[in-house]
């Protein structure tokens, strides 16, 4: 099968472009011909500048500029990591995918947050394939809305667009129950593709780490810092030689206090071999979490707000529940930071787990079987 892909592959966050990728080489394993386009929706332009969130309203607009260079050896590897996707640069809009459409088999939109209708100001069909003709098999594996709260009038719009698609997996029971309230489709609850590939190409050789050791935050929530802090600090009370690494995403933040380094370079690979290299993994973030458990890390996930919810369903999947802190409660930090330092814990795949995985890739073969 030819299969034109629509995920997030433009953007700089490192579970988005992860994602692709892992669906890419999934699909590819199982002898399929991958195409990413390079056109995007217009409401997810400012994913793909170096000055996105620079914070020029802030009232210091050189601050923010010097702020935003620090991270161009980022965005310069997340661009030669990108590099290795099936990237068709003539697919650069909506029309030149429309033009060429007859080339593909199937069109296959996600995963990740393709469907939050909170990113879009108005309606845009792009993930939902609304402006391609039915004649192209649609099919959705793991989109996900990201949360309950989505804007009604859009969905409204989506929904006639969602009745046209020939397979339809999300990632969440979130997202089910949304397309099960606005449309007739009853999707399957897929896993997250970065749980379909080993990324073993991408792990670290053998040999030690040269690094001293350290704690690797990575953090996508301010509102949760205070967590993230009660972890950080109790990890170097048990352990003193511990240095504290806060990995940078897209939002750019400054180095906490509580931290010993703020990175700003890591690309997709460097952002893999930290995570191998650290002693503990601690993280808000949803992918995070997965690849702590891919290269058997120890990890301490955190979460509160909108983003808790995926956070909390993923741990469960690990078997690590008794891992999870959604406040800085002293009690719970001791008790999580304790087992985490005796060694008693890892993020498990569990039986479900791994089930769902086997009928996640089920569902793939039959989608994209030929007819």
């Amino acid at each position: 099968m030819k299969v034109l892909l629509l995920t997030y592959s433009f953007n700089y966050n490192y579970g988005g472009l992860l994602q692709a990728y892992a669906t890419v080489k999934h699909l590819e394993m199982m002898g399929h011909d991958v195409t990413v386009p390079t056109s995007h929706p217009a409401h997810m332009v400012g994913n793909t500048s170096l000055w996105r969130g620079m914070g020029l309203k802030g009232g210091n607009p050189l601050a923010a500029v010097l702020r935003r260079l620090r991270q161009v050896t980022r965005y310069r590897r997340f661009d030669e990591f990108r590099n290795q996707l099936p990237i068709d640069p003539s697919l650069s809009s909506k029309q030149a995918i429309s033009a060429n459409i007859a080339e593909f088999n199937a069109v296959l939109t996600g995963s990740d947050q393709t469907w939050n209708t909170k990113f879009m100001p108005a309606y845009d069909s792009y993930y939902f394939q609304g402006f391609l003709s039915t004649a192209v098999r649609k099919i959705s594996y793991a989109s996900c809305f990201g949360t309950r709260e989505q804007k009604e009038d859009i969905l409204a719009l989506a929904a006639p667009d969602l009745e046209d698609f020939d397979s339809v997996a999300v990632r969440n029971e979130v997202s089910r129950d949304i397309v099960e309230r606005i449309s007739n489709i009853k999707p399957q609850v897929v896993v997250d593709p970065t749980l379909l590939h080993d990324f073993s190409e991408l792990k670290r050789a053998s040999a030690p780490s040269q690094r001293a050791p350290f704690v690797m935050v990575y953090a996508l929530d301010t509102a949760n810092f205070p967590v993230a802090e009660s972890i950080a600090n109790r990890l170097r009370q048990a352990q003193p030689e511990l240095e504290v690494h806060f990995v940078n995403g897209e939002k750019n933040f400054d180095k906490p206090a509580w931290a010993s380094h703020l990175i700003n370079s890591y690309g997709p690979v460097e952002f893999l071999e930290a995570i191998q290299d650290a002693a503990y993994v601690v993280t808000d973030s949803f992918h995070g979490t997965i690849f702590a458990q891919k290269f058997g890390r120890p990890c301490i996930a955190y979460s509160s707000g909108w983003r808790a919810e995926r956070i909390i369903s993923m741990m469960k999947d690990f078997d690590a529940s008794d891992l999870l802190l959604l406040d800085s409660d002293p009690v719970s930090v001791n008790r999580v930071v304790e087992k985490v330092c005796n060694g008693g814990a890892r993020l498990m795949i569990s039986a479900e787990l791994q089930q769902k995985i086997d009928e996640s890739k089920a569902y793939l073969a039959a989608a994209l079987e030929p007819r």
